[in-house]
């Protein structure tokens, strides 16, 4: 005579083997999701990244250009290699994120390069393009003695924009600043520049000399500070100039994706 209990073991056994095969399944995968995620968060975290910015670094016929890299990630024994096609760069190697470019003679254009290495490997790279007779380049030396200077700091990604485009901006301002100077915001996109992030928006520094706004995306961004009375263009092909209602300005490149 079957044991019923048995019986019923047996034709139950396959059905609860298969349900313990598939929770140990389960629980594998949602660990191996786990340790992934992990990785990957770990990963960003450790990922170095640079971007640059240009502003001018002195005076003279030979106009230089400061070239300055913001880097995130560890940067304990980061050195940095800048290159450039046809210019020079001074340091061409260097234990801070910085250099001084000057274009060759009868170069109206180049392009700044840097390496950052770290125990011999290269880990990140960027560039940024120097336009001589263009936005950057045509500061006065009445900007380059002037006692206002500004940066972007938070810089939205290159994308070619529009108007369902959106990204943070931020930066900030030094030297002597009046209550009454503003921030003006342009993003380049279809070969224009556009105020951002609406028409006649000025934006006010505030007292730590931070500034902060949203942006439509482009492939290059702008800030200008300016005192009482500057009319800016909603559009315009060309940026205004350093001087007069104009105090200072900073044009980087978006960050590639």
């Amino acid at each position: 005579m079957n044991n019923p209990s048995s019986a019923f073991d047996v034709r139950r056994g396959p059905h609860w083997v298969g349900v313990a095969l598939c929770s140990a399944c389960t629980y594998y995968f949602l660990v191996g999701i786990l340790l992934i995620t992990c990785f990957s968060s770990c990963s960003d975290r450790n990922m170095v990244k640079v971007f640059l910015q240009a502003k001018p670094a002195g005076k003279g016929t030979s106009l230089r250009l400061q070239i300055q890299g913001i880097v995130t990630g560890p940067q304990a024994g980061l050195r940095y290699k800048w290159l450039s096609v046809s210019g020079q760069c001074e340091p061409q190697e260097s234990e801070t994120p910085s250099t001084v470019f000057r274009f060759a003679e009868g170069v109206k254009q180049d392009r700044v390069t840097v390496e950052v290495w770290r125990d011999g490997s290269r880990i990140a790279q960027n560039e940024i393009a120097v336009k001589f007779a263009g936005e950057i380049a045509e500061l006065t030396a009445t900007d380059l003695e002037s006692q206002v200077q500004i940066e972007i700091t938070g810089i939205p990604p290159r994308e070619a924009g529009g108007e369902d485009t959106r990204a943070n901006i931020a930066g900030r301002v030094r030297g002597k600043i009046l209550p009454e100077y503003r921030v003006v915001i342009y993003a380049l996109a279809y070969e224009s520049w556009y105020m951002q992030p609406t028409a006649h928006d000025l934006h006010p520094i505030q007292a730590d000399n931070t500034w902060a706004s949203w942006t439509h995306t482009g492939e290059q961004y702008a800030a200008l500070v300016v005192s009482p009375g500057f009319a800016p263009r909603v559009r315009s092909d060309m940026l205004p100039a350093v001087g007069d209602k104009v105090l200072a300005k900073v044009i980087v490149e978006g960050i590639k994706k």
